[in-house]
Order: C-alpha cells, then sequence, then structure tokens
C-alpha cells in the first residue's frame, strides 16, 4: 500500500540484517556470559563441539524468522512490533533446538542454562533493535508518507476491508471517502461517516485536490471495460490500485498471486496446518494437555457421574457419532446431561434454552462445559484437538453443507474440546455462518498463542450453553 511498503526490498532487508546483528550479538554475550568465549588465559573457552551447536542454533533462527510473519508492514508499522510473536517465534526456535540436540544425543551440562539465557537475550535485543529503526524510519527520516485511501461503493466484502483499514488507521492512513460508481450499485449508508468524494467520472480531478494514493473497490461491481478504464486512470494519475477479487470469498487472508510467464495467477496459498512442524507442535500440546486434563478432571467426574446416578438411572457416560477431520466419523464421549432416550420421539435436535430434555444437574455441567471433560479422552487417542471446529453429528453436517457455503472447509482440521467460535458465545441455536466465520478465522491464523487464548476464555462462565 504505502510508498515505503512498495519498496519491500529495501526494509525486509533493513530488517533482517538488524535481526542478524542482534542475533549474533545475542550469542556473544551469552556465551560471554558464560565463560565459553575464548580468553586470554584460554580456560572454558568454546570448543568444536560448542561451535559446531551455535552454528545450528544461528542457521535454526534464521531460518524460522524468515518463515515468519515477522517481515511484514505490520511487523515494522506495529507499536509493539509483533512483539508477543517475536517472542512465541525465538522460544519455539529455542524448544525446536533442544528437541534437536537431545535427538543428536548431544549432551553438555550447559547447554540448557545457555539455551534459556540465549533466548531472553536474542528476544530482547531484536526487540531493542526494531524499535531503534522504526524510530530511524518514522521519526528521524520520515521515510514513510502517508497513504490516502478512497473506495468506490459498497458491497459486504468491501465494508470488511474498509472496516480492518480503519482499525488499523494510524498517523500514516486516511480514509478520504468513496466515489458513487453510478447504476443501482449501493453507496455505504449516511450513518457510516464517508464523504462522497464524485462520481468515477471525477476521479483525476479529485486525486489532484485530494491526492488519492490508494483506490481500494470489489471486483464484482463493475464491468470489464470500466475495470479497464479505471486501471488506465490510475496508472495515469499514479494511484495504487487495490480489487477484491469476485472469485475468492473464503480463504482469502491465504490469497496469492504467482506470475507464470509474464501471466498472474490467483490463488490460495499454504495454511498453518500444512506445515508439519505446526502439526507436530500442536499434537504434543494435545498429549499433554490430554493428560493433565484427565488428571484434574478425573475427581470432577466421579464427582458429577455420582449426581447423574443418582437422579437418572442408566448410563452415565453419552456416546455419539461426530465427524471429525477430512469427514471421518468418530465416537464423542460425554457426562450424560439429558434423560435417557431423549431424542426418540422428536429425533435429532440441537439444545434449546430451557430444554425440557435436560436434568437438573445436566443444566450445571453444561453451563460450565463439564460434560465435555471426558473428551480429553479423544483428544489423547488423535480424534480431537484441546482446540478447533466444535464436531457436529452426519445429520447436521449433511444439511448445514447443503444450506451454508464453504461449511465443509471447517473439516480441513481437528474439531476441538473449545474453539474460537464457542469461546464468542457461537454455539448452540445461533447464526451457523458467523460460526463458519469464526472456524475459518482459527483454521486460516492458527498459532500456539490463538490456542492458549481460547483455552483460557473456556474457562470463564460460556454464553448459550444450554
Amino acid at each position: 500500500m504505502y510508498l515505503g511498503k512498495r519498496q519491500k526490498f529495501d526494509w525486509v532487508f533493513v530488517l533482517a540484517a538488524g535481526d542478524g546483528i542482534m542475533v549474533i550479538a545475542s550469542v556473544l554475550l551469552s556465551l560471554h556470559w558464560k565463560g565459553l568465549l575464548p580468553s586470554a588465559q584460554g580456560a572454558d573457552s568454546i570448543d568444536a563441539n560448542w561451535t559446531g551447536v551455535v552454528m545450528v542454533y544461528l542457521a535454526l533462527v534464521c531460518l524460522i524468522l524468515s518463515a515468519s510473519s515477522l517481515y511484514s508492514w505490520a511487523a515494522l508499522t506495529d507499536r509493539w512490533l509483533k512483539f508477543f510473536r517475536l517472542t512465541y517465534t525465538l522460544v519455539k526456535t529455542g524448544l525446536l533446538f533442544f528437541c534437536l540436540v537431545f535427538l543428536l544425543n548431544v549432551h553438555h551440562n550447559r547447554i540448557i542454562t545457555w539455551l534459556v539465557l540465549q533466548t531472553v537475550i536474542c528476544i530482547g535485543l531484536i526487540w531493542i533493535g526494531r524499535l531503534f529503526l522504526r524510530y530511524l524510519m518514522m521519526d528521524a527520516f520520515k521515510l514513510i508518507p502517508e497513504e490516502r485511501i478512497a473506495f468506490i461503493g459498497w458491497t459486504p466484502r468491501l465494508e470488511r476491508v474498509i472496516k480492518s483499514l480503519q482499525g488499523q488507521i494510524g498517523r500514516f492512513q486516511t480514509v478520504l471517502g468513496y466515489f458513487d460508481p453510478g447504476g443501482e450499485t449501493s453507496c455505504p449508508p449516511g450513518d457510516k461517516g464517508f464523504q462522497r468524494l464524485g462520481s468515477l467520472g471525477e476521479l483525476e480531478a479529485v486525486h489532484d485536490d485530494q491526492n488519492i494514493t490508494l483506490l481500494v473497490m470489489d471486483e464484482s461491481m463493475l464491468e470489464f471495460s470500466q475495470l479497464q478504464e479505471l486501471a488506465a486512470v490510475c496508472s495515469r494519475s499514479v494511484i495504487n490500485f487495490r480489487m477484491v477479487p469476485s472469485a475468492f470469498d473464503i480463504l482469502s487472508t491465504r490469497l496469492s498471486t504467482r506470475v507464470v510467464a509474464g501471466v498472474p495467477l490467483m490463488g490460495i496459498q499454504g495454511v498453518p496446518f500444512d506445515l508439519f512442524h505446526n502439526r507436530l507442535i500442536k499434537r504434543c500440546v494435545d498429549i499433554v494437555g490430554s493428560i493433565v486434563g484427565l488428571i484434574l478432571s478425573a475427581p470432577i467426574i466421579l464427582v458429577c457421574s455420582i449426581l447423574i446416578k443418582r437422579e437418572s438411572p442408566g448410563p452415565v457416560f453419552y456416546r455419539q457419532i461426530r465427524l471429525g477431520r477430512g469427514g471421518k466419523t468418530f465416537e464423542i464421549i460425554k457426562l450424560r446431561s439429558m434423560k435417557l432416550d431423549a431424542e426418540k420421539e422428536t429425533g435429532a435436535k440441537w439444545a434449546v434454552q430451557d430444554d425440557p430434555r435436560r436434568l437438573k444437574i445436566g443444566a450445571f455441567l453444561r453451563k460450565w462445559n463439564l460434560d465435555e471433560t471426558p473428551q480429553f479422552w479423544n483428544v489423547l487417542k488423535g480424534e480431537m484437538s484441546l482446540v478447533g471446529p466444535r464436531p457436529e453429528r452426519p445429520h447436521f453436517v449433511e444439511s448445514f453443507s447443503q444450506s451454508v457455503r464453504h461449511y465443509n472447509l471447517r473439516h480441513n482440521c481437528k474439531p476441538g474440546l473449545s474453539s474460537w467460535a464457542a469461546v464468542h458465545g457461537l454455539r448452540g441455536n445461533t447464526s451457523l455462518t458467523d460460526r463458519l466465520d469464526y472456524d475459518l478465522f482459527y483454521f486460516e491464523n492458527w498459532s500456539l498463542w490463538l490456542d492458549f487464548k481460547t483455552m483460557v476464555l473456556t474457562l470463564l462462565p460460556p454464553k448459550n450453553a444450554y
């Protein structure tokens, strides 16, 4: 978008070079602190094994930093400089390095303490270095010009773009207003507060007055000939032109363009779960979390089982077929919160508020998600994850996949004991479309931090749990 952003090589190179210098400096500092650098006396100096360990660590840090989103425009302009993502990335690097050393059977009595010290110093130096670079580029030399944004018409997808841009507005961005495309195409409602800049035919004249640097529109709004004319106007006026592609209305944050033989090809790039190390890390967390969960929830399950048995004869646990990753079926385990044969007369249906089929203890169990605790066993078996889209019954999935576009995309990852949609109150008899939006956001933007945040929110009193 920005002039500075278009000069990507410059600021990416500066960030990468600065990070490289800080990583090397952190290694030297940590080795000096541990007394492993060569000294005049030669005592306790670094040996050949340690040289190899340090070189492998440096290579691993460089590879993972380059593969992360730490060299995005947001990473440069964000006030906190993606501090939490930076911390997460370097801690993950340290864990992977430790696993590598352990697998290679490289033992050293100082390697653990050195690695912890190195990670802390590395995080601090890189962040300080980036703050300094940000100060030089934005404050001292003012290398980043203001972005002056205009848009055309109004569609739901364009509204999402503009709303997101407004959320990111800082001292370098201003939304000037909109151009009326004419015809039956809608314009933003008056309560949105956007200024009408004129018709599309007035674009060049308005640009001369307002100095527009970015024009945004939805591709579906104009005919091909109009798009060509608009592109020509933007080219003459040196306006950065961006379109929301009509062919991609889902997983759009993963949209990428590749040029082959001079022809641009547009498509969806990989999501986090496509990477083996992400799946491995998530599975390791699931195993540890499910074991801890089973141990901690065992007394709760025992007490709840006694209360269920006292109120209603029959089995304590309730088993039901659900759909997992790739549409494969598995048997979910829950504490029974309803009467026996609750669906005998009504058939399969969602629970509703004040559901007459619930047990007295069942209302309490469902309110605090305690009926879900046996599913730690499903997580340990690998059928579910601690966090992911909530699994649905095949009967409902068959219906939803016909009525809700892209519904089956949620089956591209393991279902979860908790979900990003559920912690935002999207459970039970709530909007399927909104629920799918949250599930796909999780699918596109997965990270251990997002999993941790979801698990913490799960401990709060849930909404729409009945």
